[in-house]
Formats: C-alpha cells, sequence, structure tokens
C-alpha cells in the first residue's frame, strides 16, 4: 500500500474530551490529529494533553477552571456540531480545506490513512460503490475503508456553509 501522495497533517493536535466525539470524527477527517477517549478521568487527560503536546478541546467548565491547561485549551459553548466548528475557525483559526476530495485521517482511531488499489477495495464495499469510485484510502490499524461518497458531500457542503457565513 502506498500512502497518500500529500496527507494533509495540520497543527495543533487536540485531544478532544468525552463531550466532543462527534466534533473529534469531524476534525480527524479534516486532517487534523485529534485523540479522543470516550472514558478517561480528568488526570489521565490533563496528563495526555501534557505529555503529548495537545490542546485540550472541553464542553467541561470545571476542567477548565482548574487552569492546569490555561494556555492550551479551549472551552467549547455549544452542542450543535457547527458551532463547534464555528468557534474553532474564528478561535482558533483552523482551516476547513478538502481541496484533494478524501479524508486523510480515520475517523475511528486517528491514524493517517493510506491509498489503496481499486482491485483490493472493491470485494469489500458494496457493488454500487466499487463501480462510481476510483479511489480509495483505508486505515492501516482499523482497516476502515473510505470513499468520497454521499457523506463526504454532505460535509463538504456544510464546511462551504461555514466559510461563506
Amino acid at each position: 500500500m502506498e500512502s497518500l501522495n500529500s496527507p494533509i497533517v495540520r497543527s495543533p493536535a487536540f485531544f478532544a474530551d468525552a463531550m466532543l466525539g462527534r466534533l473529534a470524527r469531524w476534525l480527524r477527517m479534516l486532517g487534523y490529529d485529534t485523540s479522543y477517549e470516550k472514558v478517561i478521568s480528568d488526570e489521565a487527560l490533563i496528563a495526555r494533553v501534557l505529555a503529548e503536546h495537545r490542546w485540550l478541546l472541553t464542553r467541561d467548565s470545571y476542567l477548565v477552571q482548574r487552569k492546569v491547561l490555561r494556555d492550551r485549551q479551549t472551552l467549547i459553548a455549544s452542542d450543535h456540531l457547527q458551532d463547534q466548528l464555528r468557534q474553532l475557525q474564528s478561535e482558533l483559526h483552523i482551516t476547513f480545506d478538502l481541496s484533494d476530495g478524501t479524508p486523510s485521517r480515520c475517523a475511528s482511531c486517528n491514524k493517517i490513512l493510506t491509498v489503496i488499489p481499486h482491485q483490493k477495495a472493491a470485494p469489500t464495499v458494496p457493488e454500487y460503490v466499487a463501480s462510481l469510485h476510483p479511489r480509495f484510502v483505508q486505515c492501516p490499524s482499523c482497516g476502515q475503508i473510505y470513499w468520497p461518497g454521499t457523506h463526504w458531500t454532505q460535509m463538504l457542503t456544510r464546511l462551504h456553509e461555514l466559510r461563506t457565513s
């Protein structure tokens, strides 16, 4: 398997707390290295953020008040994904450029995806999908296969709305 020609690798690296799983998946698809643990203590979360030099994204105002990570955290104000992305765009100046048309990180496990040959992907995806899409990428860790289908098109539409609003 070859790696993506030019995978989108963006800074900063994030750690999304347990309340931000959907945001974590989106950031990964956008090329941002984003750790996420569904169950993690505040102490373990802080230790990982510090050890891995990540920026904490949290909905937990009590965690923010502890001020351990005062220069490396953002309190996410909204429960709504679109508002969360807008806040990150405004406050952290993250970009939403997906010019190559496919994700570069696995939404599930955060690994950088690799391009796989069509003939390898075709038997593992629905026949209709294989007939429509010439390019597939796969996670080398969990094996998830991605292609620029309707979910990807909907994601691009939402990102375009963010850029133009």
